[in-house]
């Protein structure tokens, strides 16, 4: 069981786990105080000259004002998109946390990981600002309008640094998460032991629980995104948008369902939850084909919404490859809770029970 003392050995246990944990507040604090500022920025540009009746004044063609439309519609989902960093960050931080405290050397290693995408989708920040900023420009000498771009400038500048900053972070969370991951690999060997097979095993089944953790996220806040920003708008008249929302309402469980499913060591339990993730796959493709609109590219949209499908297709594979590790011996040290307690008390003399999730 997870207890305040316990939170506080594992991150003072040694050096390195002290330094990742603080620095991985340290980024979480920084990505999400420039992030608020990019948002602030962009939507402070939707009342400085790219109001209606500002606009109709302008004497546009309708290529211009097929654009500035675009360049209005992006700077209102801007915000959104701003949220999903702030929300990665708080999620990032907590993850850090948890794999000190787990001792978890799997997931560690894809929060380095998932720290280099994150500098991508920053750089890509800095691609779709140069654009919107841009056509603004044009239409401000073009039309010599009183356009006051301040703003989207001042925001442009921050996502620059916002690009260096996640960038920096990447490289100096990796070192630090090399060094943990030594640290951790060692006390995993210690209680599991010498059994090959039931390290293979106990690896595949680490990395199938973080799947789930990850999925809580990407997949969730995929789903939940295209429900606010676009299915509100649309309305729902169509029958995948029903389905959305049930796929959407039944996630969460079902990624807890993931996880007892492979802790029971049930086949019939872990068929369902691949046969759900096999349905988000379906639902990612259909969003994924609707975000792809011809000129209006929204590039860390699009990039989301293939994560959440390859997540979806990683979870269902490894759950699968779990499957055909039931009844080898791995159940004992998969447990936690009730179970975990029960288990402890068959295998004490030997010692050797441990968990994934709780020690």
């Amino acid at each position: 069981m997870v207890t305040i003392q316990k939170i506080r050995d594992r991150i003072n246990q040694s050096k390195w786990t002290q330094m990742y944990v603080r620095f991985a507040c340290l980024q979480g604090i920084v990505i999400i105080v420039l992030q608020a500022v990019i948002a602030y920025y962009n939507t402070k540009q939707l009342n400085k000259g790219l109001e209606p009746k500002a606009i109709e004044i302008y004497n546009l063609d309708s290529n211009e004002t097929i654009d500035i439309n675009r360049a209005i519609d992006r700077l209102k989902r801007i915000k959104w998109e701003n949220i999903a960093f702030i929300g990665f960050q708080c999620w990032f931080v907590a993850m850090s946390f948890d794999a000190t405290v787990y001792q978890n050397a799997a997931e560690v290693l894809a929060l380095a990981v998932m720290n280099f995408a994150c500098a991508i989708f920053a750089a890509l920040e800095v691609v779709d600002g140069k654009r919107w900023l841009t056509i603004l420009t044009n239409v401000k000498v073009k039309h010599n309008v009183l356009l006051d771009i301040t703003a989207i400038q001042t925001a442009y500048k921050v996502e620059i640094g916002l690009s260096v900053c996640v960038a920096l972070f990447a490289i100096v969370f990796a070192y630090m998460s090399y060094a943990v991951t030594k640290e951790f690999g060692w006390k995993i060997y210690k209680k599991i032991g010498a059994d090959i097979s039931i390290q293979r095993m106990y690896r595949t089944v680490q990395f199938f629980v973080l799947a789930l953790k990850i999925d809580i996220f990407i997949e969730f806040l995929v789903s939940v995104f295209y429900l606010i920003q676009f299915a509100l708008k649309q309305g729902f008249h169509t029958w995948h948008l029903f389905l959305f929302i049930v796929i959407t309402a039944l996630m969460l469980p079902m990624l807890y369902f993931g996880r007892y499913a492979v802790a029971s060591e049930n086949p019939y339990q872990m068929m369902i939850f691949v046969f759900f993730q096999v349905c988000i796959v379906i639902q990612l493709v259909l969003i994924g084909i609707e975000a792809m609109q011809p000129g209006d590219y929204w590039y860390i949209w699009i990039c989301f919404v293939i994560l959440g499908g390859i997540l979806a297709i990683v979870s269902a594979v490894l759950g699968l490859v779990c499957m055909t590790h039931f009844g080898k011996g791995l159940k004992p040290y998969i447990q936690r809770g009730e179970n975990k307690e029960k288990i402890t008390d068959n295998t004490q003399k030997n010692d050797q029970s441990w968990t994934i999730d709780e020690e």
